[in-house]
């Protein structure tokens, strides 16, 4: 009886990113964090500018999660749910308090990487550890929960190009902004690819396409 619940539970996590849109939400945000690591690199720790950004980041995380959560959901409402349905279901208090705990991580690791690189000059080792951080988040946060295969990949991206951009000698913020741009543009193949084929897959039934007609 478990086992059948826990596969049911998979069954609705893997529908959740059936049609690519939280990737491309994701990819958005690691796009505007390379941005930000870039500027900050070109601006410099001692400009006005570079103050903005170095005190801005809690704030930027904080907004991105949030909004980038309302987005997803506008944006199944309009191309997900009249096409496959809706489907929600109670999650656990456990469950509630790991996505709160996974989302902390993810903006630890982001802040984490500005302050080691800063204290300690090693930019090498950070995007490394940035890598592998990265990678783990995405294993046992979706893979492991939701089995979708793609994500193995995306994992394994992070992966790599934390290693070899650990020795690429590139000045701090453009490393940072290297690997966060990079896999900002892995999410979003990743996902419009998936959206791309779920919108084939699944065209609009013809009385829906009426109304919005």
């Amino acid at each position: 009886m478990d086992n059948n619940f826990h596969d049911v539970e998979r069954r609705l996590k893997r529908y959740w990113y059936t049609d690519g849109i939280g990737e491309l939400i994701c990819g958005g945000i690691f796009l505007l964090l390379g941005v930000y690591f870039a500027l900050q690199q070109y601006f410099g720790d001692g400009s006005p500018a570079g103050a903005i950004l170095q005190s801005s980041l809690v704030i930027f995380l904080i907004a991105a999660i949030f909004w980038g959560r309302r987005l997803i959901n506008l944006l199944k409402t309009r191309f997900t749910y009249p096409r496959t349905g809706y489907v929600e279901y109670h999650t656990a208090e456990k469950n509630t308090l790991w996505r709160i705990f996974t989302a902390a991580i993810a903006m630890a690791v982001a802040m984490f990487s500005v302050m080691i690189a800063r204290k300690f000059d090693a930019i090498d080792s950070t995007v490394a550890l940035t890598g592998v951080l990265v990678s783990v988040i995405l294993l046992v946060n979706q893979v492991w929960s939701s089995r979708v295969p793609r994500f193995y990949i995306l994992s394994a991206a992070a992966l790599i190009l934390g290693i070899v951009l650990s020795i690429s000698g590139l000045p701090d913020g453009y490393n940072l902004g290297m690997f966060y741009g990079l896999m900002g543009i892995a999410f979003s193949i990743s996902g419009g690819l998936t959206l791309q084929r779920y919108l084939k897959e699944n065209p609009l039934p013809v009385d829906v396409e009426r109304q919005n007609g």
